[in-house]
């Protein structure tokens, strides 16, 4: 669930950490049931070490982009609007291009790369005829999508920005004809993305992001003093242009050719609609989460100005934790569950799974604490400058804590979904998700009135959380043994730990800590007292997770640097 992502970082920067994905691999263990198998666990490992840079850079410009907004802006209006008129080309990007289609090029090119049309024999140029067919057609699907909507560019407003006072609706319909654009580029790119990854030309892939994610960053720098919004929405079409362009020639430079062509042999056309059919699961969740995101907008809106923005940058950091450890683990995992289901060894698998919840709990818990506790003093290290007011600080931080309620929940979420795609149902979680998405946006109408923002983020915190139990429910059935006393457990001992560590650091931040120290320092201090009382508090009470990670990362390390000198 990604509501408020306006600020333009796609949604492929989200994904990747090798340390966290690391922690499965471990040997020593005070609890044997939940162990990996070993040559499975290291299989983890290489597969999260690919990710590390490509995440590393993503967050690294991700926050330095949201720095330089937050400076420029703040909490204002005319960012509220930006962020509104984002979400109708996001929508159309993810509805015709997005995560779905990804999901469904990589089987289908990579059956291609190896095997060739008639699946014995490796052909070296259909998998360029199949990418050029693919290309053309989601160029034409895009384009007939975006020229839609700018005709209808005054009614869609109406739906999304309801709230906003009628000059400001002009305004919002000015700021989506201009980005309509983006998801043209976005979604050529994202075929060319698949296309080089089978081809096994990863570098220019993970560098195509940090082409769209910098074009943000000057439009808001250079020329959002002159310009406002109008600015930073110039720098989204060039930045998706610059992600496109990248990719192009390098898939120009391997083959693909220049022309633009629709299917015109037999096996295209069948590896077209298998991708259809491969795309429909994911598109109908995808599409359900998308209307309960422009549902939840409009609502906000309607809230005083810069909540939707407050509420943007409060997502933007929650996904810090979420991104980098949840979601990573769980792609690492992904191949492991996938294999272990297809053999057939339920066992394993939910060992596996249980496994990776309770990792992923290790460190979700202790997330909520800090970002709903001590959120505050980080948004002011982070934004707190010119246009990011202190109201702004105090906005943000109360939408933070409201999502942070959530984040246990967001991340088994990325674990049960493998699960059941491991397990080839692709059904139930876009079923279940549906339900949830149904729910938050009830819950938001109940919620804003006497919450106002605050209660958009709660809401859907209360929807992640509905949804992981329901998909738990029926995960259970199917796998009985990945629900066992060993992850209650280790939950109990991770929440003790946190408590305590909350605790001591609220304490002496009350006693110690002045408001006149400078805020970075505040800062390091806190996050480095919570750091060490809570991974102390958990290696007395024998959170496996922790010990997994030190001897499987820390100690290593510690190795080589000795043997250093």
């Amino acid at each position: 669930m990604t509501p408020f992502r306006g600020s333009g970082l796609p949604i492929w920067s989200e994904r990747c950490w090798a340390f966290v994905a690391s922690v499965v691999t471990g040997s020593m263990s005070t609890r044997p049931s939940m162990e990996f198998p070993r040559r499975e666990g290291v299989q983890i490992v290489r597969a999260g070490a690919m990710l590390f840079i490509g995440l590393l850079a993503s967050r690294m410009l991700g926050v330095g982009r949201d720095v330089v907004i937050s400076a420029q802006f703040g909490t204002s209006g005319d960012l509220d609007l930006y962020i509104t008129a984002f979400r109708i080309p996001d929508l159309i990007f993810t509805l015709i291009s997005g995560g779905a289609l990804g999901s469904a090029l990589v089987p289908v090119f990579a059956r291609a790369w190896n095997a060739g049309p008639d699946g014995v024999c490796p052909d070296p140029d259909y998998l360029d005829r199949l990418a050029r067919t693919v290309l053309t057609a989601v160029t034409l699907i895009a384009s007939a999508g975006a020229v839609t909507a700018m005709v209808f560019a005054s009614f869609l407003v109406e739906i999304v920005g309801a709230g906003f006072e009628p000059d400001a609706r002009l305004r919002l319909v000015d700021l989506v004809r201009l980005m309509l654009v983006q998801p043209i580029f976005l979604g050529a790119g994202e075929v060319l993305t698949r296309y080089l990854n089978v081809r096994g030309h990863l570098a220019v892939t993970a560098f195509a992001p940090a082409v769209y994610t910098m074009a943000i960053v000057v439009g808001a720098a250079v020329l959002g003093p002159t310009l406002g919004t109008t600015g930073l929405a110039i720098g989204v079409v060039t930045g998706a242009f610059g992600f496109l362009a990248v990719q192009l020639v390098a898939s120009l430079r391997l083959g693909i050719g220049r022309s633009l062509e629709l299917a015109d042999g037999r096996s295209e056309r069948a590896d077209l609609r298998e991708i259809l059919t491969l795309m429909v699961p994911r598109l109908v969740g995808q599409g359900a989460v998308q209307l309960s995101f422009v549902a939840t907008t409009r609502l906000a809106t309607y809230l005083p100005s810069g909540r939707v923005a407050s509420l943007n940058y409060a997502w933007a950091l929650m996904m810090l934790p979420l991104g980098a450890f949840a979601m990573t683990l769980a792609n690492a995992a992904f191949p492991t569950f996938a294999a272990q289901a297809a053999r057939g060894d339920r066992e394993a698998l939910a060992t596996t799974g249980r496994q990776a919840m309770a990792t992923i709990l290790c460190v979700m818990v202790p997330a909520t604490a800090v970002v709903g506790v001590f959120g505050a003093l980080g948004i002011e290290v982070l934004f707190a400058r010119r246009a990011f007011t202190t109201e702004s600080v105090a906005l943000t931080a109360s939408a933070l804590a409201a999502y942070g309620v959530g984040l246990p929940a967001h991340g088994i979420l990325e674990v049960q979904m493998r699960l059941s795609f491991a397990l080839r149902d692709t059904r139930t979680p876009v079923v279940i998700g549906v339900v949830a998405m149904v729910a938050n946006v009830l819950l938001a109408l109940v919620l804003v009135e006497p919450l106002g923002h605050v209660g958009i983020a709660l809401s859907l915190s209360v929807a992640a959380t509905l949804e992981a139990v329901l998909l738990g429910v029926v995960l259970h059935r199917r796998l009985p043994d990945l629900h066992t006393g060993a992850l209650g457990d280790t939950t109990v001992r991770v929440l003790v730990a946190t408590i305590l560590a909350t605790g001591v650091v609220l304490g002496i931040q009350h006693q110690f800590l002045s408001d006149g120290l400078p805020a970075a320092l505040r800062a390091v201090i806190v996050t480095g007292l919570f750091g060490v009382t809570y991974v102390s508090t958990a290696a007395i009470l024998r959170v496996r997770e922790l010990r997994v990670i030190f001897e499987t990362q820390i100690r290593p390390r510690l190795a080589r640097g000795r043997a250093l000198f």
